[in-house]
């Protein structure tokens, strides 16, 4: 291999070894959190697309449709396999996930998010519902949170408008994981949690 061949090949790795490691690194945090279960399947959904949507919206301020709504079918496929096995309802995961869309929908018509945030929150909602109100309240809480945090700080230190826009998805995932990682902490065998 020549030194351009050399530098094409190592493109594509270096370009997939951030959404390696995320997935991984996520995937191996939720199964020690929440233990095996069908909704491991819709969570390595969301997990695989962590990375690709924190980039896309920090660089590009938009969560794309071809990244988000491959998660839905999975997603609902993953609560139903899960529902069937358990016996447990889905009252909850579906709440959760519709009266996201709705809150985060009402929030876009008043121009407080985006559509992609909007349409994002649907299979965060489902999947943390899942798990109950409290990953739901802990994960959203989470979210504004660290949009906060974050919206302070670009106008204390950047001199940005009370109205200039965040990217709020790296903000939702980042609390969607702590939704389902931090319930759990105390479920967890001895040595292993604070």
């Amino acid at each position: 291999m020549t030194e351009g061949q050399t530098v094409h090949a190592v493109q594509p790795v270096a370009r997939w070894m951030p959404v390696a490691a995320t997935f991984v690194t996520l995937m191996a945090m939720t199964v020690l959190a929440v233990g095996w279960s069908w909704l491991l399947l819709g969570l390595a959904a969301v997990a695989l697309v962590t990375w690709p949507l924190v980039v896309a919206d920090t660089t590009e301020h938009r969560l794309p449709n071809r990244i988000v709504l491959p998660c839905y079918p999975v997603a609902i496929i993953s609560v139903g396999l899960h529902t069937v096995v358990t016996g447990e309802s889905t009252v909850v995961p579906i709440i959760a996930g519709a009266g996201a869309v709705v809150f985060f929908g009402l929030m876009h018509v008043l121009g407080g998010m985006g559509m992609g945030d909007v349409k994002l929150v649907g299979i965060l909602g489902l999947l943390l519902g899942s798990f109950g109100l409290t990953p739901v309240i802990v994960g959203c809480a989470a979210a504004f949170l660290f949009g906060a945090i974050a919206g302070a700080w670009a106008m204390a230190t950047q001199h940005r408008a009370a109205t200039h826009r965040i990217p709020f998805g790296p903000f939702l995932l980042a609390g969607f994981w702590l939704g389902i990682v931090v319930p759990a902490l105390p479920a967890l065998p001895a040595g292993w949690g604070p």
